[in-house]
């Protein structure tokens, strides 16, 4: 029972992280607003983290996972490299419209997890890896490769929030999609054609529900 309870404590700090980074900088959010807004004590904040930072850190980490699992499932049966990494941008971008909150800690925070040895980088790693490995992908290098996603789909990010309706943000998708993928040197226009596809197939039509 006591192991279930501080499992309970955690994950309600982590849900109001989300909610309070989602709607203010995390700069201005305070230790003590944290515990207030949660309802728990001192003691419970301290028991799961060491300070503020250590509960940012894993705001974005719970938030980035599941992002990320979401893209391995959305991409499942793709293989090719360039459709892989617009997949996953519009897949960003679709779940941000989905949940303003967990989109706004991504739009503010998102260039904060690009360590390469954090495990929510493994999917990106393994795409840029991939395609300049099968020379379908020309970027000068792996790092910078995922580095350019990241700000590309933080950019996404922060404007599909400020979209007034889904096609708004499809459009936008659209673009940032091509742009991305004419910048890892695919030709306009194949990068247009993936880019479409990708932002319709995801961002207007949805991301199916997680079987079970």
């Amino acid at each position: 029972m006591a192991t279930k309870r501080l499992l309970k404590s955690k994950d309600l700090l982590i849900q109001t992280g989300i909610s309070l980074f989602g709607a203010s900088s995390a700069d201005v959010v305070s230790t003590d607003e944290i515990i207030r807004v949660c309802g728990v004590s001192k003691q419970t904040f301290y028991n799961h983290f060491k300070d503020k930072s250590s509960l940012i850190r894993e705001v974005l980490r719970v938030v980035r996972r599941d992002y990320e699992a979401t893209c391995t499932r959305v991409n499942q049966e793709e293989k090719d490299p360039a459709r892989r990494v617009a997949r996953a941008l519009c897949v960003y971008a679709r779940l941000a419209l989905d949940d303003r909150q967990r989109g706004c800690v991504l739009a503010r925070m998102l260039m904060e997890d690009l360590a390469f040895e954090n495990e929510t980088n493994r999917g990106v790693i393994s795409d840029v890896s991939a395609g300049l490995t099968a020379g379908r992908l020309a970027v000068l290098g792996r790092e910078t490769g995922v580095t350019f996603i990241f700000g590309v789909t933080q950019a996404l990010i922060t404007r599909v929030l400020d979209c007034k309706d889904v096609a708004t943000a499809v459009a936008a998708s659209q673009q940032f999609a091509t742009l991305l993928l004419r910048a890892f040197g695919i030709s306009p226009s194949e990068s247009e054609m993936i880019a479409a596809q990708a932002a319709d197939g995801i961002v207007r039509q949805g991301i199916d529900p997680k079987p079970g």
